[in-house]
Formats: structure tokens, sequence, C-alpha cells
């Protein structure tokens, strides 16, 4: 059952990459060959480059939340674990999106305790709390407010429990609507209220897939309103079971 899963979702991935970067590299040629059409100064070149080179970035970019989830769901990633603080990632996520979040007219909390430690992999963990950082911060709902009144406000938190740590991250935005929450963790889906906003779908993918690299789990809740993401991670002791190469939990 475990590989017949995999297989299914190989085929899936191989489908949406072929649908969904076709679309950004079409747009590259067409822009390249458009310049070469009518661009008649320094300046028209210039500019030509200039969204060529952002459309490789935005592809780029792509191409490397898809060799992380990979990492982290072939296993691989395992060999980069150490005992670490999360709420240190926690505040230094933070403190690297705070001026965007200042100049979306956001206000940034951060509940982080002194210590929270996990066993995990620095890079994965950060990456997604990022990724979860970022969707927050495009989608918050931001209503028009007199100058005196309070920003709306994201939390980003962490916090300990009897089964190890719990990492949040809760905006005041649209939310997602219950019957969607199992399917926005698949590669490359987006929901229809978030096609305006730039994005390749893959941000809570990596997110689930680092949540079950460190045998703990991604969820999805109504933040009343709004949306609150929780990812639960284990104890350290639990965090390296060797069954979880083979889609098993730890009991």
């Amino acid at each position: 059952e475990r590989i017949d899963t995999l297989m299914r979702g190989l085929k899936e991935v191989s489908d949406n990459i072929a649908h969904d970067l076709k679309t950004p590299l079409t747009r590259l040629r067409n822009r390249c060959e458009e310049a070469l059409r009518v661009a008649k100064s320094e300046s028209d070149y210039r500019a030509a480059l200039e969204a060529t080179i952002e459309e490789s970035e935005s592809l780029i970019r792509t191409f490397n939340a898809l060799l992380m989830i990979a990492r982290a769901e072939s296993g691989q990633a395992r060999e980069g674990m150490v005992e670490l603080d999360a709420a240190e990632i926690v505040r230094g996520v933070a403190e690297l999106y705070e001026p965007l979040a200042e100049e979306k007219g956001l206000a940034l909390k951060v509940d982080a305790p002194a210590s929270v430690l996990v066993r995990g992999h620095r890079e994965l963990l950060s990456q997604a709390l990022a990724n979860l950082l970022d969707n927050a911060i495009k989608y918050a709902h931001r209503p028009a407010q007199a100058a005196q009144d309070r920003p709306q406000e994201i939390l980003l938190a962490a916090r300990e429990d009897k089964e190890g740590a719990i990492l949040t991250v809760a905006d005041r935005g649209p939310g997602i609507p219950e019957g969607d929450r199992g399917r926005v963790i698949e590669r490359f889906v987006r929901l229809e209220q978030s096609r305006s906003e730039p994005g390749s779908g893959l941000g809570l993918s990596l997110a689930a897939a680092v949540a079950r690299l460190h045998d703990g789990r991604l969820t999805l809740e109504d933040n009343h309103p709004g949306l609150r993401v929780m990812l639960a991670l284990p104890r350290a002791r639990a965090a390296s079971h060797p069954d979880f190469a083979s889609g098993r939990k730890s009991r």
C-alpha cells in the first residue's frame, strides 16, 4: 500500500510539474522572442532581460522547493538532524519576515519561550516555517482602518506540550474551508482565492513533508477568523525512529 501510494503520488507530481511549469517556461520563451522582434534600444533589452531573470528566479524557487520536498520524503535529510531549539528558529524566521509584514500593514507577534528543544533538521524546519509565515502575510485580511487603529496581527509561536513541541502560525485572513484542508497540502494545489497572489502551491506541501520527516503532523484549523497552522514535533527520542522510512509511525 505504501509503494502504491508513492507511485500514484509520483505520477500526480509528474503531471502537475508538466502542467504548472509549462506555462511559465512558455511565457519566458515568448518574452525573449518578443524582445528580439520589437526591442529597439538598450533600455528595451534591459527591461526584457530583467523580466526574464525575474521569471527564471521564480522557476528556480519552484524546483528548489520540489528538491526540498523530495529530500524530506526520501528520509535522506535525517542525516542532518541534531538537537536544536525550535523557539530560536521561530524567533529567527520572525526577525527575517518582520519588515515584510510591516510593509503590508501587519503586526507580527512572536510568542516563543526561552527554549523548546527538539531533534530535527534546522534548514528544513526553518524553510517550512518561512513558507507558512509567507502564506500568512500574503493572505492576511487587511481591512481599511483608521490611522489610530491597530494593524491586523499574525502570530508565530512555539510551545511545549506533553508530546513534544507545537509551532504555530495564525492569521486573520480568509482561511481555508474545512473540505479543502486535506487537499491544499498536495503539491501545486492552489485555491481560487490564491490565484491572484504569486506562488507555486508548494509551501504547505513542503511543511507537511517536513512534519512527516520528523514523525510529526501538520494541522490546519479555523482561527475564527483566519487560518491557524500547527506543526507538531515529537520529542527527540521519537524523531529519529527508523520505521519512518517504511511509512510506519512510532508507537
